[in-house]
């Protein structure tokens, strides 16, 4: 009887060890949606981020401005424009707690120790208008770091102090160098970030933070030096750290202006001179400096109303 024997299917490609079907019975159920090894998805996976994808994400983050050449030197400038801003408040911050020392050792009145931190506030918020323009004209780059400079050597010679005139008008001058690194650092800021972004964003408010942390840093490190040594350390401390900081704004302050390049420096002095409020300028430092002084003389002689008490 001749039997008609079943013809055997071809072996499969992938041999013994292949794969079962995930429909197959005893197949795993989780094998149909873990990806294999090498999957392209995986790198994809690695790169969305609530469901947007790596250029996406970049495009919101935003990317780094031409102006720096690398991610550490954008990081840099953003902290040495934090600085800037918190210049004016580490100052008064600082001086604000060792003001009662410098009046003692300085044999200054009540009138004369109140204008230590107020003569700095007149000299920053009159000047900073006008230092702004001065900046974008001749460079806003130069005048970052000569403000840097100058706040050093100020706050250097103040620990010098042997008067209460000596001090108060060193410190209305440390107030000019004050506004002359405000207005840079936001142009810079402003002109390498153009567009709206998250990057923008995170920059801008670590420049806004730079104000009240400015204030508490200088209370901190100035209540410091003034308990091991005494107030004139204050001021020294002050004039190393941003002696420090000027130096480092040499490298990672780019160079970023408002004008053109080829612009000879003799022309832009020109528009700035014909161009620049004057007038203005000398009415606001004469009056808010004398409305100041008038407070404060009433303040100290108790003078109010036309009565003297």
């Amino acid at each position: 009887m001749n039997i008609k024997k079943k013809r055997a299917s071809p072996p499969s490609d992938s041999g013994e060890d292949a794969a079962v079907s995930p429909t197959s019975p005893g197949a795993d159920p989780m094998a149909a949606t873990t990806p294999a090894a090498g999957d392209p998805s995986l790198d994809e996976e690695a790169h969305l981020s609530n469901g947007v994808s790596k250029a996406n994400w970049k495009d919101k983050f935003g990317t780094r401005p031409d102006c720096f050449t690398s991610t550490f030197q954008e990081m840099a400038f953003i902290f040495q424009a934090t600085n800037a801003t918190a210049a004016s408040s580490f100052f008064q911050g600082a001086t604000a707690i060792i003001t009662v020392s410098i009046g003692k050792d300085l044999g200054m009145t009540q009138g004369e120790i109140s204008w230590i931190t107020a003569s700095t506030a007149l000299t920053a918020g009159a000047f900073q208008l006008g230092l702004g323009q001065l900046a974008d004209l001749v460079g806003r780059r130069a005048t970052f770091i000569v403000g840097m400079v100058s706040f050093s050597a100020l706050s250097l010679l103040a620990s010098f102090a042997k008067t209460p005139y000596w001090m108060d008008v060193v410190c209305g001058f440390i107030g000019v160098s004050t506004a002359m690194v405000v207005p840079p650092a936001i142009g810079i800021m402003g002109a390498a970030y153009g567009e709206p972004s998250r990057r923008k964003n995170i920059a801008f408010s670590a420049f806004g933070a730079g104000n009240p942390l400015g204030f508490v840093f200088g209370s901190i490190l100035s209540g410091v030096a003034t308990r091991i040594f005494n107030w004139r350390a204050a001021f020294v401390l002050i004039a190393i750290i941003w002696a420090i900081l000027a130096v480092l704004a040499w490298w990672t302050i780019p160079n970023v202006e408002a004008y053109p390049l080829s612009q000879p420096l003799k022309g832009r002095l020109s528009v700035f001179v014909k161009t620049f409020d004057w007038v203005g300028t000398v009415l606001t430092i004469f009056g808010t400096g004398l409305l100041t002084a008038g407070i404060t003389y009433v303040a100290a002689t108790g003078i109010w109303l036309g009565r003297e008490g």
